[in-house]
């Protein structure tokens, strides 16, 4: 009877295309979708079942809906990262690692995430943020005004983890980097660019929609590209538990 211990075998890059593969789809679902809600004319089932189709396409894929497909997708790519850096925080813990506590608190930090994006604690955010800062009809750059303390806490993360990121070695530097880079840039970013849209052609039309699901797009893949550098960082350090294939 064999005593070896169990691992799970992975290849980073394969998880890399099987997640860029689900991101393609839930994409082209969620504007199919929205253009059927828009054109539904170009839709040639009639009946019953063309109804049936429209409502789940335009309902259960949009991506900037809540509580359907890409929402518990969004939820699980943001709970893996804190999965897989909850388990290099144990093993930096048991090596006595003087960075251990930013490995933990970056699994904590997409442990929120993955919360706030099942349960969209963020968007609660806007109307205080909106009546405090006295925007003019609610327009611009800041229409969803929960970026403002977003932006408050991407820089706050920035000066917390300095000293952590330049001990990194290059190749994760790069890695890390363009990984939260293209995160940040479509939670933060792309959600300016979407209140610009929506206070000038507003939320109901095909171009917006069109719009919003190719910037969902942005985190999942920013998120999908920290999940393979965690894999190649467990794969280079941590000696036992999950064995990463090549």
């Amino acid at each position: 009877m064999s005593n070896s211990t169990p691992t799970i075998k992975l290849n980073p890059n394969k998880v890399l295309i099987s997640l860029f593969a689900i991101i393609i789809l839930l994409v082209c679902l969620s504007i199919w979708g929205q253009y059927l809600k828009y054109f539904p004319q170009t839709f040639d089932m009639h009946g019953a079942w063309q109804e049936f189709w429209i409502d789940l396409l335009m309902r259960s894929f949009y991506t900037d809906a809540e509580a359907n497909v890409p929402t518990y997708f969004n939820t699980i790519i943001l709970f893996i990262p804190a999965l897989l850096l909850a388990v290099i925080g144990a093993w930096k813990a048991s090596i006595k690692d003087k960075f251990k506590i930013h490995w933990i608190g970056l699994s904590i930090i997409f442990l929120i995430l993955s919360v706030d994006e099942a349960s969209v604690l963020h968007e609660k955010l806007i109307n205080p943020m909106r009546g405090l800062f006295n925007f003019e009809r609610y327009g611009g750059i800041f229409y969803f005004a929960w970026v403002i303390p977003g932006l408050a806490a991407v820089f706050v993360f920035m000066l917390a983890y300095l000293r952590f990121f330049i001990h990194l070695e290059n190749k994760y530097k790069f890695l890390f980097f363009i990984s939260l880079a293209i995160y940040v840039s479509g939670i933060i970013g792309g959600e300016m660019l979407s209140g610009h849209f929506a206070g000038t052609i507003g939320l109901k039309n095909f171009t917006y929609a069109m719009y919003t699901s190719l910037e969902e797009s942005l985190e999942w893949i920013g998120c999908s590209l920290m999940i393979h550098s965690l894999l190649k960082y467990i794969q280079q350090y941590l000696p036992e538990g999950i064995t990463i294939t090549t």
